[in-house]
């Protein structure tokens, strides 16, 4: 069965519940940034309250759905027979707002796709709400990616966005932004285009609107992160994917393919090597290199193993 909402209903569902947990977390002050216990990440207070704004919004819209989210450990079903789910990162750019002193960027991104159990492909429209700013960034599957400036304080005039027309890695004015964090040691092999013109923001979503809108690309992030406990899993991918496809770009896996079918599975933390280019043409440019690259070779080889040890492991088999 199909989600029976236009395009733009879900829209409004989904811009109704960032509205909802930006007020909510401006409501705290100074508040939100305080630091709850947590067993992989940085975690706020305002992590918690968008947490639940957004369980209680949509315990109360009356739509057959499932939510996941980040924070949440389990999946929250508000439906005996859901159709459809809501993804989303409650505070995408937590240590900016720990640390950034309200002037790095940090936001909620959520998304509502048509399958329970979505894969990329699958999302009707999403969002993400840069709570400095109060800019909407936002698309619809089919009608374009587009940003409103200053929605959160009352704005409304939308303008479309498109990726930039570069296309080669060799273009001087290309800008490449790296999710350093996450990469690791692997990081200082993208550091030679990184350093040139781009940098790493510590917020996801925004790095993929920056792509969506022409301000950057090409982004290039992996599961690597010096901390254990914290993986790359797929709460802003998945939702970032739809804003790049709509405005004109690919996100591709470090092998050169789509994204588009893979299930993003946040629930069983499936985790995700990306790049996220303004062509598709760029983007396999971007792996292409990557795989002439000694360390990713190797790097890539031990994922696959380790996966692998870990199905057979799932399978009861030694």
């Amino acid at each position: 069965m199909k989600i029976y909402l236009t395009g733009n209903e879900v829209l409004n569902h989904a811009k109704k519940a960032l509205l909802l947990s930006y007020k909510a977390v401006l409501g705290k002050g100074a508040e939100s940034r305080l630091r709850v216990d947590t067993y992989n990440d940085i975690k706020t207070l305002g992590d918690v309250t968008v947490s639940e704004a957004w369980s209680l919004y949509f315990k109360n819209s009356g739509l057959p759905i499932v939510l996941y989210t980040e924070e949440l450990k389990e999946p929250l079903s508000f439906s005996n027979k859901p159709i459809c789910s809501a993804v989303g990162d409650e505070i995408d750019g937590t240590h900016n707002l720990k640390y950034g002193l309200g002037m790095l960027p940090y936001g909620g991104i959520l998304g509502i796709a048509d399958k329970v159990d979505p894969k990329f492909k699958d999302f009707i429209a999403s969002g993400f709400l840069e709570y400095n700013s109060g800019n909407l960034f936002y698309a619809i599957r089919g009608e374009g990616a587009y940003v409103i400036e200053g929605w959160a304080k009352g704005r409304s005039k939308s303008k479309q966005l498109r990726t930039s027309s570069n296309k080669k890695l060799d273009d001087p004015e290309l800008n490449v932004i790296a999710d350093v964090y996450m990469l690791g040691d692997l990081a200082k092999i993208f550091m030679p285009y990184v350093a040139k013109r781009g940098g790493d923001f510590r917020c996801t979503s925004l790095h993929l609107v920056m792509v969506a809108s022409g301000s950057c690309d090409a982004f290039i992030l992996g599961d690597n992160c010096p901390n254990p406990q914290k993986i790359r899993t797929g709460e802003e991918i998945g939702l970032g994917y739809l804003l790049v496809e709509e405005a004109g770009g690919a996100m591709l896996n470090w092998n050169g393919d789509d994204i588009g079918n893979e299930r993003i599975a946040l629930h069983e933390k499936k985790t995700f090597h990306i790049v996220a280019a303004t062509t598709k043409d760029l983007g396999i440019e971007v792996v292409s290199e990557m795989k002439k690259i000694p360390e990713i070779v190797e790097y890539m080889k031990k994922k696959k193993e380790a996966e692998a040890r870990g199905l057979l492991s799932l399978m009861g088999r030694k």
